[in-house]
């Protein structure tokens, strides 16, 4: 049985300084995925997803501190982050998924 999407996301290394981190990548990564899923694309697109499904959002992942991610932050992530590596992480995914299903 293959490691599910979070583990995957995790595997993906973060570009950003300790400092910058308000919110794990992977969780950023999640909510494009999630994003995508549902019809919503481009930074703008990503955000408006995660905001109006903000309170979801935040009681499904105990998103605390700082709520959910801004659009800014959902876009510097898209843009940082190694497509390869992501991609990979993601067919790594996908392909166990098909299986898990049979």
């Amino acid at each position: 049985m293959g490691a599910n999407l979070i583990d995957q996301l995790k595997q993906v290394e973060d570009f950003r300084t300790k400092d910058g981190r308000r919110h794990p990548l992977w969780l950023v990564l999640l909510f494009v995925t999630m994003g995508t899923m549902n019809g919503y694309v481009g930074y703008r697109g990503w955000g408006d997803f995660v905001k109006r499904h903000s309170r979801v959002l935040i009681k499904k992942f105990g998103i605390q501190k700082h709520g959910v991610p801004s659009y800014s932050t959902i876009r510097r992530v898209v843009m940082g982050v190694e497509f390869d590596k992501l991609a990979e992480k993601f067919n790594d995914w996908a392909k166990n998924y098909g299986c898990e299903s049979n």
